[in-house]
């Protein structure tokens, strides 16, 4: 018990440290006119907090001031729903923050209640009564949020609101308690029959010997004066002898030797070379050791997308327009065809205004430059290719980020943005020739998941005005002027979508003056309406986005994280269903879901978006069930849902939405809030049918990775909170591979042999103990020497059995990860069944009869064994029966081990070494009852013939055994491992 305490208590110190770093992270407060530097767990409500670029906000805050002229700031939510692409939020209108006196009240902020909701927020700014000024509203756009990192801004002021616990990003955090390994399930279930069949061997012994106290002992004279049997002490003192004498039945040591294999695992995982990342300096992190053997548990494995899938990197890699496809190489385009590499600035016009309406149709933002000033001997495009205008793009799509990206490459820069006047330069290659062009913005339509397209209105140097519109083909093409153009497009886009690709179409049209009047009237009429306002926007939108002119489409790759497809499909192949739980768009988790083969090229994908409706979600779960029991199915099946109709489902239907997903191939929740990633994984927990894991990369992966039975961190872009808060940290999500098949395997079959021999080798020692009862009337007398009991588990038979439980391997790293589906016969503690540890039990108490019962014929008709004639006595017995214990318990280990190294080999020898050698020295000593009866016992022929007969009979059933198994089980197993997977498609055999 101390030693877990220990190991227990060194884990959660290395917690706390890492919660320290967060709470005595320094920050700057204003108080009463005056900067303090404090720490950010003495933050209040009402200070006044200083956030400078590139940190993390250490609390909710109202952002009152901003270095930014706009009164803005962006902000990186990775935290808190995955998305790395930056968001913006605006100091609240009609707001002065720099005209106001820092050493008197700024006014008071009035707020609701935390809630857990990271897209809603109510309150409004208050002033005294002497300044005669309005209340100022305030929303969602003027919060910042625990969590999210300033990005572009030299620093931010914040007035605190929410601190501490009552943070939304806290909110959205629950507390699970400890875990616990679903292992100590079957060992607590083990520990309760062994300590129910020594209370019964307890209960039996103790009647008989009452019977014999009655009938037996009054006739023995030479006893003496009996005592009265039937006293209360006298009762519980005879009982209570039995139970002392058969607590070895119970393996209470067997945790020591436990928690010694687990801290062993631990560094095993640490210092695998394969789990360690040379790029970052990561090697695998176990913050929770007991739970080592649970990672070869896992059926449902709930994986986050950005971040830990993907690298978050969009990459704009090829195109169609003007009738060919064109790939993207550097500042060039590629074109197949004819093999070109050709300059946008030369090519066709009908290249360069798709290429324009790329560079304009975008809601991208230019942060400042970090530097003063550039070498003068680089040319301007050399500067931009180095990052210096790239790096300052901040989209809130990530999409748009790559695509100008791409052109600024290309030549054709976005290179600023003044009063929604967009400045563009095209440049020509190997030249400092700069073409400018400015555009007004006039208007933006917004990208919905119901529109699936978004759209700006300009106006040129020439005063003409241009509706430009990019989103999914299935909304543009539509949309589009009757041509031929529109099959080549559809055409080339399906194309791209078979690559993995994500694909946009591109349009644009002419608008008149008279058609713009029109439609800027319809919309604000729609702005200032207070009902169905969302409706009546989109129905504007809908009458100017017609009578397009195709230009072409994009192909963009989402960078999926080093071999996460292989590892899906090993994964998926082990038996581990896989659900992805993201903050992100459906559009884009559905894209990357099938990049990445975590939903299968050939499923059937069922969509549940924007469901709240009890009979409507009923009604849609019961036509999914029904494709599910068609007969003659044999597509998988995938299920696709958004975070609002998982909160529905959540409220109204919970075990039906767990019974159908459960039954998918493929889960893929979108939009959901990380209170609703933890909800959705205490679901399928709760069930108690199986065994869950949480991989995560960011603070907003921090719930469901408490809340699942294993969690797993990926230290992120930014920062390493998931790590912190997980069981285990891994650097790489392609590292969950090993860390399952190989690791997970390891543990969980080492574990239950760990467990099985020490009930085994209990039940050995202490049959013998209760069959000698029978031999010595029921006295509750020891057969052994108490060395011998007090050195058995330590020294005789526990470091060669504890070594090979710390280190056998019954299958190779290779086949394992080469296997996949061995995963399967370790899930659900397949090696730790009931029938499992009978035949353990069983075979241990067949050995223990052989080596009591050919020990009591030995001595039973002559029990002259020594060579000078003496007899042996009660000791000798006792030295018989642990002599080939120790015997048939190492050479036991021997033959059950899968792996034997030679320093198992030496820990067998020098265990048997020991016993004799202990007892040796031991039965030198004239004060025991050993004295020289190990010395006459070695020089006995008697003794060695039944020594070496004894351990031959007890360990011949195991021989064969694993004769039996190696030369007739195992190479028929491994013959159909090999023909399983030769019919598997060469991608996934590989």
């Amino acid at each position: 018990m101390i030693v877990t305490a220990l190991k227990e208590g060194l884990e959660d110190y290395a917690r706390s440290k890492s919660d320290k770093i967060v709470n005595t992270t320094k920050v700057t407060v204003i108080r009463q006119g005056k900067e303090q530097c404090i720490e950010a767990a003495f933050i209040a409500p009402g200070d006044l907090v200083i956030v400078s670029n590139a940190s993390d906000v250490p609390c909710d805050l109202v952002l009152l001031h901003s270095s930014a002229s706009e009164g803005l700031c962006f902000v990186n939510t990775a935290n808190l729903d995955g998305e790395t692409n930056l968001k913006t939020v605006f100091v609240p209108s009609n707001y002065d923050y720099v005209s106001l006196e820092l050493d008197k009240q700024l006014g008071s902020i009035v707020c609701e209640q935390s809630t857990p909701d990271l897209y809603s927020f109510n309150g409004r700014l208050e002033f005294d009564d002497a300044s005669s000024r309005d209340a100022i509203p305030l929303s969602i756009e003027n919060l910042l949020l625990r969590g999210v990192r300033i990005k572009g801004q030299g620093r931010v002021i914040g007035c605190a609101i929410y601190t501490g616990m009552s943070t939304k990003l806290q909110l959205n955090s629950r507390y699970t308690g400890n875990k616990s390994a679903s292992s100590e399930q079957y060992i607590n279930k083990f520990i309760i029959a062994l300590i129910v069949g020594m209370v019964v061997v307890v209960l039996i012994l103790y009647l008989i010997e009452r019977q014999k106290a009655r009938d037996v002992y009054p006739a023995v004279y030479y006893l003496g004066e009996l005592p009265d049997y039937n006293a209360v002490w006298q009762i519980f003192e005879d009982f209570l002898s039995f139970l002392i004498l058969f607590n070895y039945m119970v393996p209470i040591s067997m945790y020591m030797n436990i928690e010694l294999y687990r801290v062993f695992g631990a560094l095993f995982m640490k210092s695998d070379l394969f789990l360690y990342d040379a790029e970052t300096d990561q090697p695998c992190g176990v913050n929770a050791s007991n739970l080592n053997e649970d990672l070869g548990q896992i059926n449902i494995l709930f994986s986050d997308k950005t971040g830990t899938l993907t690298k978050n990197q969009m990459i704009f890699l090829k195109c169609f327009t003007a009738g060919r496809n064109y790939q993207l190489e550097n500042t060039r385009l590629y074109c197949p065809i004819t093999e070109e590499r050709l300059e946008l600035n030369t090519m066709e016009p009908e290249v360069r205004d798709f290429f324009e309406a790329l560079a304009l149709c975008h809601t991208v933002d230019i942060l400042e430059p970090n530097v003063e000033g550039t070498d003068e001997k680089q040319s301007e495009h050399d500067s931009l290719i180095t990052s210096d205008i790239i790096s300052r793009y901040q989209a809130s799509s990530p999409d748009e980020k790559a695509i100008l990206e791409g052109c600024a490459r290309l030549g054709l820069i976005f290179k600023s943005i003044d009063n929604n006047t967009l400045h563009l330069n095209l440049l020509k290659q190997g030249s400092s020739d700069v073409q400018e062009f400015q555009y007004e913005r006039l208007q933006v339509l917004e990208f919905s998941s119901d529109r699936k397209r978004m759209s700006v209105i300009m106006r040129d140097e020439n005063d003409v005005l241009w509706l430009y519109s990019k989103g999914a083909e299935t909304s543009i093409l539509p949309r589009c002027k009757k041509s031929a153009q529109i099959a080549q497009v559809d055409e080339q886009i399906t194309e791209y979508a078979k690559e993995g690709l994500r694909t946009l179409a591109v349009a644009r049209r002419m608008l008149t003056e008279s058609e713009y009047a029109a439609f800027v009237s319809a919309l604000n009429n729609a702005n200032i309406q207070l009902t169905n306002r969302k409706e009546l926007i989109e129905q504007c939108y809908e009458t100017i986005e017609v009578e397009l002119d195709l230009l072409g489409a994009t192909a963009l790759e989402d960078a999926l994280q080093d071999n996460v497809d292989q590892t899906l499909v090993a994964l998926q192949e082990a038996g581990v269903k896989i659900w992805v739980l993201t903050g992100d768009k459906v559009e884009t988790a559905f894209n990357i879901g099938m990049a990445c083969k975590h939903i299968p090229p050939a499923a059937e994908v069922h969509f549940l978006i924007n469901l709240t409706d009890p009979a409507e979600l009923s009604a849609r779960l019961k036509q999914i069930e029904n494709s599910l029991n068609s007969d003659g199915k044999k597509l998988p099946t995938a299920l696709v849902i958004d975070g609002i109709t998982v909160a529905a489902l959540l409220m109204h239907m919970p075990k039906e939405f767990a019974d159908l997903a459960l039954r998918c191939k493929a889960v893929l929740c979108c939009r959901l809030s990380p209170l609703q990633k933890s909800e959705i994984v205490m679901l399928i927990k709760k069930s108690g049918k199986h065994i869950t894991a949480a991989i995560g990369d960011g603070a907003n992966d921090v719930s469901m990775i408490q809340e699942a039975h294993i969690g797993i961190g990926i230290p992120g872009r930014e920062g390493k909170q998931a790590a912190r808060s997980a069981d285990y940290a891994i650097a790489k999500f392609d590292m969950l591979q090993r860390l399952l098949l190989v690791h997970g395997h390891y543990n969980t079959e080492r574990l239950a042999f760990l467990v099985l021999f020490y009930c085994y080798k209990n039940i050995i020692i202490t049959g013998c103990m209760a069959l000698f009862q029978v031999y010595d009337l029921f006295s509750a007398t020891s057969v052994y020497n108490d060395l011998y009991l007090w050195l058995f588990d330590i020294i005789y038979i526990s470091f060669s059995f504890t070594y090979l439980a710390m280190s056998d391997k019954h299958y190779s790293e290779n086949t394992l990860l080469r296997f996949p589906g061995l995963y399967k016969g370790i899930s659900h503690n397949q090696l730790t069944t009931w029938k499992t540890f009978i035949i353990w039990i069983l075979n241990g108490a067949l050995q223990m009869l052989i080596i009591f019962y050919f020990a009591y014929w030995v001595l039973y008709d002559n029990n002259v064994v020594f060579k000078h004639g003496q007899t042996a006595d009660f000791s000798t017995f006792g030295t018989m029966l642990i002599m080939v214990l120790v015997l048939v318990g190492n050479i036991k280990v021997f033959l059950v081990s899968h792996y034997m190294s030679y320093l198992n080999f030496a820990f067998i020898v020098l265990s048997i070494i020991a016993f004799m050698l202990s007892t040796y020295l031991y039965n030198l000593g004239s004060g025991n009852t050993l004295y020289h009866v190990y010395n006459q016992f070695l020089s006995s022929l008697p003794m060695w013939l039944y020594i070496i007969i004894t351990t031959v009979a007890c360990l011949v059933p195991d021989f064969l055994m694993k004769a039996v198994n190696d030369m007739f089980l195992e190479p028929a197993l491994r013959k159909n491992r090999e023909s399983q997977k030769s019919n598997l498609p060469k991608s996934l055999a590989a």
